[in-house]
């Protein structure tokens, strides 16, 4: 009898070992195991794949409960290395298959590229796509809102409404892709555009009590010129009664006397242009002159004599006549020396 017990305790061990180790016998396993926590794994179990581009690289070997979450521990394959920075996402093969873990690798990366994960690394980024059945659950109440004859009135009224418009949808749909597009290049100037608006906005804030006592210094500048309104105005009316006595008085009587002034200034500027060249003779010989060094003759400065004889006026004689003054000649007898 005790033999019997024995037997029949030894073959439900073996039965529950086998049906714990069907699902994954065959399953693909390597050395490289690594794990990964979801918020829901669906209906998940050991045994099903771990794929990377929808090819199978390893098995899914344990699925234990931590805290309210599900933490999954995987194998792959000998001679498959992951990258760092792979994100781990539970998904279904089809609507009514299985559920498999896809390991996505990371933007920029394939699996020659490392550093790699080693054996015991947690996977960090993970998503778990919706099933079927989570989706009907949410377009349900939808679904039941509108009914069956409203969801035949509705997509009658699409078809009625977008009948012969294909090439004016399909030009709409062109013309949002190049918005996007547009948008997608100009979006630098827009974040410098809004970074200087922030600016703006933080020198605005310095200057808030200015801003706030503007009102009032405008106000009262406003109130001043209407104040002094009336009083430009007239001074603005004096002037051009001033300006048309002016005209009818003052010009007309002294018009000849203005016009011979002009004339005249116009001959002294014409001599001040002639004379110019002279000037600068004279004065680089009065350097020159005074450059010299003193000459001395009988214990007297020759120069002193020179200007004794410049500066005095000399007798005049009865047989000098009168001649007209030479501004040339008196230049002349300044710069030559005495003989």
């Amino acid at each position: 009898m005790r033999t019997w017990t024995r037997l029949t305790a030894g073959l439900a061990g073996l039965c529950l070992t086998a049906a714990c180790t069907l699902q994954t016998v065959g399953a693909p396993t390597g050395e490289l195991t690594l794990t990964a926590t979801f918020d829901d794994v669906q209906s998940l179990v050991a045994g099903h794949s771990v794929q990377i581009s929808d090819v199978r690289v390893g098995s899914v070997t344990d699925i234990r409960l931590e805290g309210y979450r599900a933490k999954v521990t995987m194998s792959v394959e000998d001679g498959v290395r992951v990258p760092e920075g792979t994100s781990a996402v539970v998904a279904k093969t089809s609507i009514l298959g299985e559920n498999y873990v896809e390991l996505k690798l990371p933007a920029g990366k394939d699996m020659t590229g490392g550093p790699f994960m080693r054996s015991g690394s947690a996977i960090a980024e993970t998503s778990v796509e919706p099933d079927i059945e989570q989706v009907t659950e949410r377009a349900g109440p939808l679904i039941d809102a509108l009914g069956a004859q409203d969801v035949n009135a509705v997509l009658d009224a699409a078809a009625t409404g977008l009948g012969g418009k294909g090439k004016d949808l399909n030009r709409l749909l062109r013309q949002i892709t190049e918005v996007t597009a547009a948008y997608a290049e100009t979006r630098q100037d827009l974040a410098r555009t809004i970074d200087g608006l922030a600016e703006l906005g933080d020198d605005l804030a310095k200057g808030s009590g200015e801003l706030d006592r503007l009102p009032g210094t405008l106000a009262d500048a406003t109130a001043r010129l209407n104040h002094g309104r009336k009083h430009v105005k007239k001074t603005l009316q004096e002037l051009t009664a001033l300006a048309r006595e002016v005209n009818r008085t003052v010009y007309p009587r002294h018009a000849a006397r203005l016009r011979t002034l002009l004339h005249e200034l116009d001959a002294v500027s014409t001599s001040m242009v002639r004379g110019k060249e002279d000037l600068k003779v004279l004065v680089s010989r009065i350097q020159r002159f005074i450059d010299l060094p003193p000459i001395v003759v009988n214990g007297q400065l020759l120069t002193f004599v020179w200007l004794k004889g410049l500066l005095l006026p000399k007798p005049k004689k009865s047989s000098d006549r009168p001649r007209p003054p030479n501004p040339v000649d008196d230049f002349r007898l300044l710069l030559e020396p005495p003989r």
